[in-house]
């Protein structure tokens, strides 16, 4: 059996074995988007979304034996019940690896965790019950090794089982193909803008009804537009910068595409050491009051905000980092759940588009 055969084979299989049934009169209506806008059964649908990490296993959401289904559930509560209906949440590629099988390059197979991918299977029914899109991130905590040519079978091979058992699940608004690659892509662009085409193709035609993106952090990022517009349905960023700044970036995106361009990432830490945790729970609100107001003004696709929930010390990071930090104080909810004040001006905006 030669690789493309086996590559067949094994999206044959994965489909028949794990895909979510549908009924016969059943149509699952997708998103997509129209202009620089997204629709939904034929109406815009303004992106009210959070960032997402459980409280307690944040960097390993769907890890085996640290998957907490009825905790994710009461947690993605908080955020539907401020007015979101949009969660991003990440595939870590190195958790997500069966490595009790063989990975040989003559062997073409490199398998998801059927435990793991059973895991993201219920978060997505605990979204669809709260009537939540799901963003899921693919390729997180990826080592450089992988963009390179020779690697990426590693890529194609993982996909073909990962993607077709929901390929026909209209929960999911969109693949976003890896999380700020922008580190390898000022390593040596050139195999990184490879793999993201190669990679984009295979999800395309894996999943033809699901939207995809690539999660940016700035604008050096657009230089990569024309190598990458033909792949992507929409455009995002991500923004931790002075809110003073931010309607010139909307400005400096919107004249590079005509597609929708999501924030998909802002927040304010609300403590930790440092200058970028030296501010208050009153200057997150703030925060988010000035930039939901310039998105709402310069008539964005919408944002997805980080992040749902504050982590305990010594949990938060990839690797987990040992001391307090910022990344623990990002949340919308402390670590009881209580509302920070940011809460108030989510719903303002959120509910205001409902």
């Amino acid at each position: 059996m030669n690789r493309r055969q086996f590559l067949q084979l094994s999206a044959a299989f994965a489909a028949s074995a794990l895909a979510v049934p549908v009924l016969a009169q059943e149509k699952p209506e997708f998103v997509t988007v129209r202009g620089d806008q997204f629709f939904y059964r034929g109406a815009r649908l303004p992106i009210n979304g959070f960032n997402y990490y459980p409280r307690v296993h944040p960097w390993r959401t769907f890890n085996v034996g640290e998957w907490e289904p009825d905790v994710t559930e009461k947690e993605l509560r908080l955020g539907a019940n401020l007015g979101a209906n949009v969660v991003r949440t990440f595939l870590d590629f190195n958790y997500s690896l069966d490595n009790t099988r063989s990975q040989q390059r003559n062997d073409f197979y490199l398998a998801p965790v059927a435990r793991y991918v059973q895991n993201f299977r219920e978060f997505l029914d605990i979204a669809g019950r709260l009537k939540l899109f799901v963003i899921p991130t693919l390729f997180d905590s990826a080592d450089w090794s992988l963009y390179q040519p020779a690697n990426h079978w590693i890529a194609e091979a993982y996909l073909q089982e990962l993607i077709p058992p929901f390929a026909d699940d209209p929960r999911i608004l969109c693949w976003d193909l890896q999380n700020e690659p922008d580190r390898p892509l000022r390593q040596d662009a050139k195999p990184v803008i490879e793999f993201f085409q190669i990679v984009s193709d295979q999800v395309r035609r894996l999943a033809p009804k699901h939207l995809q993106t690539i999660g940016w952090t700035d604008r050096a990022r657009a230089q990569h537009f024309p190598a990458l517009d033909k792949y992507l349905d929409f455009w995002c960023f991500h923004f931790y910068d002075k809110v003073e700044r931010l309607a010139d970036l909307v400005k400096f995106y919107k004249a590079q595409t005509t597609k929708p361009i999501l924030l998909e990432e802002f927040g304010l830490a609300t403590g930790g050491p440092g200058p970028d945790g030296a501010f208050t729970e009153q200057d997150q609100a703030a925060h988010y009051n000035a930039v939901l107001t310039i998105l709402e003004e310069n008539k964005m696709c919408g944002s997805v905000p980080w992040c749902l929930v504050d982590f305990p010390i010594g949990l938060a990071g990839n690797p987990p980092i040992q001391t307090d930090s910022p990344e623990n104080h990002f949340g919308f909810f402390r670590l009881d759940y209580s509302e920070k004040p940011v809460t108030a001006i989510l719903r303002k905006f959120w509910r205001a588009t409902q």
